[in-house]
């Protein structure tokens, strides 16, 4: 009997778990637009994290090697946000778990990527 996935299944993959977490975050991004004072940053922050969800989605490292990087701009950015109350820790901190579950999920793309790349290599050299 084969399953399917389906668009609302638990992602199996490490890629699909990254591209999923960097579609939320251009969404969060796209959202925030409306409701920060600077909201010039928001829609080039949106664009960069769909650049990097389409080429996590392509393979090869650079997407995942974006989405880490605006995930570390993200969380370097939070430390440095003003909070009057708590509703700025209620908007503000989801931004952040989301953007270190995107770092972790991303470094461990990256790490998968070189270690398939390092033993198809040493294989490549065996049979040679």
């Amino acid at each position: 009997m084969a399953t399917e996935q389906r668009f609302l299944s638990i992602p199996r993959d490490l890629r699909h778990l990254l591209a999923l977490i960097a579609l939320i975050l251009a969404l969060s991004e796209f959202v925030a637009a409306f409701f920060v004072s600077f909201w010039e940053v928001n829609p080039i922050l949106c664009a960069l994290f769909l650049t990097g969800l389409l080429l996590t989605r392509r393979g090869g490292i650079a997407g995942p090697i974006l989405v880490g990087a605006l995930c570390v701009f993200e969380l370097l950015a939070f430390t440095t946000f003003p909070r009057n109350g708590f509703g700025d820790w209620v908007s503000q901190l989801p931004f952040a778990l989301g953007s270190a579950a995107g770092l972790i999920v991303a470094l461990a793309v990256l790490t998968q990527s070189f270690t398939t790349r390092k033993a198809r290599t040493a294989a490549a050299h065996v049979d040679a």
